[in-house]
């Protein structure tokens, strides 16, 4: 019933990355924190697929990418709800050789040359997101079993010790584990179980960690600024009556502006106002800057050209 929205966090290092020198003390651990999100949205893409290809003999919903608020926000990758219980499937695309750790909880990975990464322990994302989850549905009158399962999605991954609160499963062998769930109490009809859903499809948040300059202590001047050309990835098209013209290749955009709009809103700020538009897209008209921003489906805000601001509708 919900499937997976932008995964904004991807978006956000991607845009930063892009316009970082490659010289800044930041690159290679933004760089590398990209490579992570897209590696783990790989990872939920083979869940993905494995709902897609297979059903069960038994009414349910999925819902993938769920963000709630209870106490503050959780996040779960996928949401597995039936009549008779409820699944929340945290994905990890980890490969290596894989330490469950506990005393204090936490993730080793050993890579084939032997090096040792640490992450937050998966089990403590599971039950953090089940007691919370447990909260928000008893406040809707809901009481019903949940539970937790660690799905590995890298196909060069050995677990070496196991988790001991939750199940580690591969991303394939998810239909099995779902269809020996005992189901043995009916808590909730099939009709509550659809008006559940929807209620949590209404009331789901999803997390927007923007800006990306403020997130993670960089400078908005250390950017590169300018509309990009996306023929040439050239900084600095100029601004002509027939759109913008990149000086390098040629390549003409007449609705370059609005990405570059948009990627001020992701990096540096939730605001913006006509001086600060002129900066970052080199432009020098007062006018042609009030212009653009009219043109796109941004929310205005004051009523004179003093204190004017532009928000993005997220």
């Amino acid at each position: 019933m919900k499937v997976r929205s932008e995964e904004y966090s991807y978006v956000g290092l991607q845009l930063l990355d892009l316009r970082l020198p490659e010289a800044h003390e930041m690159k290679e651990l933004i760089r590398s924190k990209m490579n992570m999100a897209k590696a783990g949205i790989s990872g939920e893409v083979r869940v993905d697929r494995v709902f897609n290809k297979y059903s069960f003999p038994f009414e349910y919903v999925v819902l993938h990418d769920v963000s709630l608020e209870l106490y503050g926000k959780f996040q779960m990758d996928t949401l597995f709800l039936t009549p008779y219980f409820a699944v929340i499937l945290e994905s990890k695309n980890i490969g290596g050789k894989l330490s469950f750790k506990e005393n204090p909880s936490l993730l080793e990975r050993a890579n084939e040359e032997g090096k040792v990464d640490v992450f937050e322990s998966p089990e403590v994302q599971i039950e953090r997101n089940t007691y919370l989850l447990d909260e928000w549905l008893k406040q809707k009158g809901v009481t019903i079993p949940i539970y937790g399962v660690i799905v590995l999605t890298n196909s060069k991954v050995r677990v070496i010790e196991p988790p001991t609160k939750y199940n580690a499963i591969l991303h394939q062998t998810i239909p099995v584990y779902l269809r020996n769930i005992p189901r043995e109490k009916q808590c909730i009809s099939s009709k509550d179980m659809n008006a559940l859903s929807k209620e949590i499809i209404t009331n789901n948040k999803p997390y927007f960690p923007y800006p990306m300059c403020s997130r993670w202590g960089i400078h908005p001047n250390d950017l590169y600024t300018g509309v990009l050309c996306e023929k040439c990835e050239t900084f600095g098209m100029g601004k002509r009556k027939n759109g913008w013209n990149c000086m390098r290749c040629g390549h003409v955009d007449r609705l370059a502006h609005e990405k570059a709009i948009r990627e001020w809103f992701v990096l540096v700020g939730e605001t913006i106002n006509n001086r600060q538009c002129r900066k970052f897209l080199h432009i020098n008209s007062h006018h042609v800057a009030s212009r653009l921003l009219q043109s796109m489906d941004l929310i205005r805000t004051g009523t004179s050209q003093s204190n004017i601001e532009y928000k993005w509708k997220w």
